[in-house]
């Protein structure tokens, strides 16, 4: 056939490949001591006596720390937005009804985040960290040569870890899955085929969940889906030709309309407020979103004052603004604690960002908050800001056996928890376009140094989760002389 190409011609599934393959491979091995002994020791080294090498095994967690790795999964699951498809359930105590986007979530976000910290050995955690980064990597859309070889040297990193694991008597052999040797292919194809998302198998695994849903003949299952793929099928023509929703416009009310949103004064085509919509006046008695007119009118001062636009045009002693609960930029919604109280959403959170903003010493810096609100201010000179109201996390590192994974703590104290101090939270204002992207935060629960507490007690860590193409981007900040993290544009 002329048009046949080799192996490059089938491609390669990441849907299959690295969300259902890998993610679940890696749970496998960290997740052991979950196991039968029958089952369990599948990947411990066997022998020559017949008997299981367990003490070596590298990717050990004992049942304690895996149930808190996964009560911190489902706690983390209000901290995530929903464009990240993932339920975030506790895998670690059920895995039935796990789908492969599950998988690639936990692959993604949770292996770096909490899991890494409970390996002991610092190469284990080194090999996951780069089989983690070149799994976010293969799952970009726009990938350079740079980034392919990249892509290579990380799985070559994981997989001669693998290899030195068995020589040593630490790993059985089974651990090479057919999943890991693909892996190794994965620049190739990239490279003949193009990016691995434009050719993945979700859209028909999609189908394929929508139709199984909707067979529900026990004796005839063929003509059932028969008749089922042909109604569907004339549905999807009809919608094609015809502008279903413009028909029953006379009989449907319209979701919204020019009044929903406002667009951007200098960039028409840029990013949006959406409602709902409140003008206000603030002062020294206002409360908004539980904040005091005086903070707010402070930290509308301090981004003037720091970014240096047109402070001498604010009217700081009247000064009006247009509240409105969501941000439309770059094809993501951003929403706000305002709009989140709105709608009563409790189970996840669109809310928190990842933003950049200079210091003190003009430099600029990346910080992670909560929208709480977004509004519109008009200056003297009639010019218009689109800006955020965000309470700011309280700290900002990163991960001490891994630099390129950013960690923010919103920093409680013991006293806080129990209700006995209040610690006064940290507001600012940022121009919209300060705003990266937005993210989910892992949470995990770090008992304090010192003494011994209850879980109510410890010290509340989030480590951030960004899109995967982030991954590859943590692993170029670099530190300055105040030891701070300092990113380009996002992290």
């Amino acid at each position: 056939m002329s048009t046949f190409s080799g192996s490059s011609m089938f491609g390669l599934d990441e849907l299959h490949l690295i969300a259902r393959g890998i993610g679940k491979h890696v749970y496998e091995l960290i997740t052991v001591a979950n196991l039968p002994a029958s089952q369990g020791s599948i990947f411990y080294y066997t022998n020559e006596d017949g008997t299981k090498n367990s003490a070596d095994y590298p990717f050990y967690i004992n049942r304690n720390d895996l149930k808190s790795i996964g009560e911190s999964i489902a706690k983390s699951r209000k901290y995530i937005p929903t464009s990240f498809q993932g339920s975030f359930d506790n895998v670690i105590e059920k895995t039935d009804g796990t789908r492969h986007v599950d998988w690639l979530d936990i692959l993604l976000s949770c292996i770096h985040t909490i899991v890494v910290p409970y390996i002991e050995d610092a190469a284990t955690k080194k090999a996951l960290l780069s089989l983690v980064k070149g799994c976010a990597l293969s799952l970009q859309w726009n990938l350079t040569e740079h980034m392919l070889n990249e892509i290579q040297s990380h799985f070559e990193h994981w997989l001669k870890y693998l290899a030195r694991q068995v020589d040593q008597k630490k790993l059985s052999r089974s651990v090479f899955r057919p999943v890991q040797h693909y892996l190794t292919h994965i620049p190739f194809i990239i490279r003949r085929q193009g990016p691995l998302r434009a050719y993945s198998t979700r859209s028909m695994e999609r189908s394929i969940g929508v139709f199984s849903k909707l067979i529900k003949s026990k004796r005839s299952g063929g003509k059932n889906a028969s008749n089922l793929i042909e109604r569907l099928g004339l549905q999807s023509y009809i919608s094609s030709v015809l502008d279903i929703e413009m028909l029953i416009n006379l009989i449907k009310p319209a979701t919204y309309s020019t009044n929903s949103y406002m667009n951007h004064p200098e960039d028409r085509n840029g990013p949006q407020l959406w409602e709902p919509f409140s003008m206000v006046t603030i002062n020294a008695d206002s409360v908004i979103e539980g904040v005091s007119g005086g903070r707010l009118v402070k930290a509308v001062k301090r981004y003037y004052l720091r970014s240096n636009s047109a402070a001498g045009s604010v009217d700081f002693n009247n000064l009006k603004i247009t509240l409105a609960s969501r941000l439309w930029m770059n094809s993501t919604i951003f929403s706000s604690s305002r709009y989140r109280q709105f709608r009563n959403e409790t189970s996840r959170g669109n809310h928190h960002v990842f933003f950049s903003a200079l210091d003190n010493r003009q430099r600029e810096r990346w910080f992670v908050g909560t929208v709480l609100f977004y509004f519109k201010h008009v200056l003297l000179d009639s010019s218009i800001q689109f800006l955020a109201f965000v309470r700011v996390m309280k700290q900002h590192s990163t991960a001490s056996f891994d630099s390129s994974i950013p960690i923010v703590k919103r920093n409680i104290p013991v006293l806080e928890q129990r209700g006995e101090t209040i610690t006064q939270e940290k507001y600012a204002v940022i121009n919209i376009y300060d705003i990266t992207l937005q993210v989910g935060l892992i949470q995990s629960i770090l008992k304090a140094i010192q003494g011994s507490y209850e879980k109510i007690d410890a010290q509340i860590e989030e480590a951030i989760y960004l899109e995967p193409s982030l991954l590859y981007r943590t692993s170029h900040i670099r530190k300055d002389d105040t030891n701070s993290i300092l990113a380009s544009k996002a992290l």
